[in-house]
């Protein structure tokens, strides 16, 4: 196509467009974290880091640390989620530790269900059961934790965790 015709083509785009020509403002330069020009003198406060309240540290069936991640969010959505054989758990939050309401009512019902301890420690087993464990070896697992009533927190804790499904059916072969 000769050049003659591209820039006839493009002046007749400009006409059908209706594109028009104003004069331009003066624009303050760029800064960084500055959402208007009103804004430069003023930073901007950041949000600050979520507090970590769990380690979990997710090891194959040799026993190596695969990965240690500090929520359960990351455990679920890890690409070696399958490979994990066990996870352990600890709390290395704020001291003492407070139960947020989720972890309240999930211990709640462990205990309505049997459960008995120190209500920091069955929270700790509970989140332990949302994790993963090895099929081969889950049932062993599910009771070193605390059983059932263990189970029935962590379907409280994390209805939808990859692990439910498993947990659900452990507590329909149990009962």
């Amino acid at each position: 196509m000769p050049r003659r015709a591209v820039v006839q083509f493009g002046l007749a785009g400009l006409v059908l467009t209706g594109c028009s020509v104003q004069a331009t403002q003066k624009v303050e330069p760029f800064r960084l974290g500055v959402t208007n020009a009103g804004d430069a003198d003023t930073p901007r406060r950041e949000r600050p880091e979520p507090v970590k309240r769990y380690k979990f540290d997710c090891r194959g069936a040799d026993g190596n640390s695969l990965a240690v991640l500090s929520s359960l969010p990351e455990v679920w959505a890890n690409t070696q989620y399958k490979k994990f054989a066990d996870v352990r758990v600890a709390y290395v939050g704020p001291q003492p530790q407070v139960l947020e309401a989720e972890e309240n009512a999930a211990v709640n019902v462990a205990i309505e269900a049997g459960a008995s301890g120190n209500r920091a420690d069955i929270c700790l087993a509970i989140v332990k059961a949302c994790t993963r464990s090895n099929p081969p070896t889950i049932s062993t697992a599910l009771y070193g934790l605390g059983g059932a009533p263990i189970v029935k927190g962590a379907l409280t804790l994390a209805p939808m965790a990859p692990q439910s499904a498993v947990l659900t059916k452990w507590l329909k072969e149990v009962a």
